[in-house]
Formats: C-alpha cells, structure tokens, sequence
C-alpha cells in the first residue's frame, strides 16, 4: 500500500538545514548529509532544491516529480536532483528506504572543480537523472554508502575530514554515472567550443528569468550570436535560442503549478513585456495557454 502526499501550493526551500530533525543523519555542516530514514521529514508539497541529492533506491518504491517531469523510483534504482530543481514528491510506498546523500552547493561546486567537463556532464545526467542497477552493481553501492557514513562519524577530529569525505562521494558519484562520465569525455568539439558551451548553460541557468535574448549571451562571451548559435548547436543538437526558451517555459510551468503568483505576477517575474506577450509565448511553448495549463493539473 502507498502512502499518498498531501498537495501544498507554495514552494518551500530544501537545503541542508532540514535535516537537523533527523536523529540518526551523519553531517559535516554545511557541506554534506548522509542518512537513510525520511521517516521525520515532511515531504509534502514543493521544494525548490538548494543543493543537489543522490538517493538509491534500497527497498520500496516512490513517484518523484522533478520540474514537471515525473519519475517512477524502484529498489536498485539510482537518481540524483539537483539546485535549482523544484521537487515534489507524489507517492511513497510503505516499505520505501532509500539512502540519500545530501550536498550544499557550494560543496557541489567544489566537487564540480575536480571533474573535467563537469557542465557539460551535469547537463547530461539532467537528461538521465534515473538510473536501474544489476543487483550486484547495486550492492557494491550500499557497500560504498556505509563506508561513507563510517568515515563522517570517525573522522570528525581529522584536521583532513572534509578532504577525506569529498574524495568518497565524487568516487560514489563515478560509480553512479560511469556510463553518462564515459560518454562525456568522448563529446565531440574543441576546447574552446566545450568552454563556450559550458559557458552559455552557465549564464542561462543564472539569469534566463532577466535575458531572453542570444545577444546577450553572446555579447557576454565576446562573440557573435550567429557563432554562438552554429557552436551550441553543434554541441547539444538544440539552438542557444532553444535552450533560452525551454529554461523559461520549465520556470513559467512551475510557478503555475506550484504557486499562488497569478499570471500577470509571472509574466513580471520571467520579465515578459506583458501578460499577452507572456501568453503567446507559453503556448507557443507548451500548445495551451497559462491558464488552461493551471486549470489542467
């Protein structure tokens, strides 16, 4: 039997704080949080993720929305979330375990530093954020999960602690991923051309709720658009105006969804001209208008 999730319209914020109401949750503050019950955490209505989350699936099963796209989570199966990300969990089964390791952002971006490629592999495991493990390949991650809990409780008077507990979670995250880190190195394009792309994303993700534009972005990365667009292309197989719009039209889908803001209140906020500019460009978007979206979830 599942236990189903009372639905909340506001957003709440998810970082590492939560977590202190846990009782048994290994923490390096401010940076990572290890723990496998969920049993004290409310985990009704929306929470926009400040940090990025790895949980395996030991036992059980859940229904995970992630920015409107819904993921079945099965025993064995591997996903992560990351910030930015407005998560609402839909159904738990009664027998749901999952292991979850909690990182800040700024730990995150530490990680991220250390791996070659890192945006353009994000990106990739965005598109792929659930994956199912042979038993065998699964087990060896519970085993690397324990290890990792061991290590945060007896290495707290280790002047190298955070050092120690950052290389074991970027080699769980290797364990993880292998396949899409694999995939990643061998991305075709030049040096220049994956910083630029890296680049882009980067700027989007910041700031595509103020610039709509492909000027601006190039404008900011010293070249034309015309070169910007030919170069993103060639990297995504998706045009730099492309991914501008979908970043929009995913934030616009999440405050009509997940908020009270009415629609003139969303428009202002993605800093649309208008509500009927707004309007236009969601259905151009989406194939219905903001509010039959609203009405129809």
């Amino acid at each position: 039997m599942n236990r189903h999730l009372k639905k909340a319209s506001d957003i709440k914020t998810a970082d590492l704080s939560l977590l202190e109401i846990l009782k048994q949750v290994n923490l390096v503050p401010g940076k990572i949080g290890v723990f496998d019950n969920i049993d004290e955490l409310d985990l009704s209505g929306y929470f926009d993720l400040q940090g990025i989350i790895l949980i395996l699936i030991e036992k059980g099963s859940c229904l995970l929305e992630v920015n409107m796209t819904t993921y079945e989570l099965e025993k064995g199966g591997v996903f992560v979330a990351f910030p930015g990300q407005i998560i609402h969990m839909l159904q738990i089964s009664k027998d749901f375990k999952p292991l979850c390791i909690a990182c800040s952002i700024d730990m995150m971006n530490d990680l991220a530093s250390q791996v070659k490629d890192s945006l353009q592999l994000i990106q990739m495991i965005k598109q792929s954020p659930y994956q199912q493990k042979e038993k065998e390949e699964f087990e060896q991650l519970k085993k690397s999960f324990k290890h990792l809990q061991e290590k945060i409780e007896i290495t707290k008077k280790n002047q190298h602690r955070y050092q120690i507990i950052k290389n074991l979670v970027l080699s769980i995250a290797f364990e993880c991923f292998d396949f899409l880190i694999g995939k990643c190195l061998v991305h075709q394009g030049g040096n220049r051309k994956k910083s630029l792309f890296n680049a882009f994303l980067r700027n989007v993700e910041e700031r595509h709720r103020k610039e709509h534009s492909v000027k601006y972005y190039a404008d900011e990365l010293f070249v034309t658009p015309k070169y910007l667009s030919t170069v993103i292309d060639e990297m995504s197989g998706k045009g730099a105006k492309q991914w501008i719009d979908e970043y929009i039209a995913l934030d616009a889908k999440v405050l009509l969804q997940s908020t009270q803001m009415d629609i003139q209140e969303i428009s202002d906020e993605l800093n649309f001209p208008d509500v009927s500019f707004f309007g236009k460009f969601f259905k151009r978007m989406t194939g219905m208008s903001p509010k039959a979206f609203r009405m129809n979830k």
